[in-house]
């Protein structure tokens, strides 16, 4: 199948360094070395060039990379995350195989079976083992092609694609998004004002205000 790369979800910057950090649940600064802005130390997820300090950089298939990071240091020495992935990347002739489905799910147990010695907490618990990818794979929905369309976060029913609200966090079924709603809880307006003036139910509009400190810092 033949994939185009200059499609939104490779190439449209959507979130800074700061909301991947948010978004996969990392310390800022592990995210900012991962980004390539600590000296002397290699970028291991895809940016494009910012167009002004703190504008977004990063694409979608940069934000699901920086998760398969994520999810490579749940299953091995901190370390050895960057061995794991450069062996990746290495193994396969595909651009961005960390944001592949398929690449990354049979790279990653390639390296463990390659390198059993690094294993560190899932060891060589093959069932452990699944459970992580499983767990990676989650959050990601997945085009033919085996590379990600859209990441569902925290709040229920919300996605980050670029094809809409230029990739802000939104709401899936009505493409509302969330910036917007928690703008109006802030605002001072009530649950049931929000609920008519955005078409949302009152646990989508509850699942926001469950979640308004993150959503701030990453919507």
């Amino acid at each position: 199948m033949t994939v185009d790369y200059t499609e939104p979800r490779f190439v449209a910057p959507i979130c800074t360094v700061q909301d991947v950090a948010e978004i996969v649940g990392m310390p800022v600064e592990t995210v900012k070395t991962w980004a390539g802005q600590r000296r002397s130390r290699r970028q291991m997820f895809s940016r494009t060039p910012q167009g002004h300090r703190g504008w977004p950089s990063v694409p979608l298939v940069g934000l699901v990379e920086a998760n398969t990071l994520r999810t490579l240091r749940d299953m091995l020495a901190p370390s050895e995350v960057e061995a794991a992935a450069l062996w990746i990347r290495n193994k396969y002739d595909a651009p961005y195989a960390l944001a592949n489905r398929r690449l990354v799910t049979d790279g990653a147990y390639a390296y463990v079976q390659e390198n059993p010695s690094e294993l560190y907490r899932v060891k060589t618990n093959q069932h452990a083992f699944v459970e992580v990818l499983e767990a990676h794979l989650q959050p990601l929905i997945f085009e033919h092609d085996d590379y990600p369309v859209a990441y569902e976060v925290r709040i229920p029913g919300v996605v980050i694609d670029p094809r809409f609200n230029a990739g802000r966090m939104t709401f899936e079924r009505n493409r509302v998004p969330v910036f917007a709603v928690l703008g109006s809880l802030q605002g001072g307006d009530s649950v049931d004002e929000v609920m008519q003036q955005y078409g949302l139910t009152l646990q989508e509009v509850a699942a926001v205000d469950e979640h308004r400190e993150w959503a701030a810092k990453a919507a």
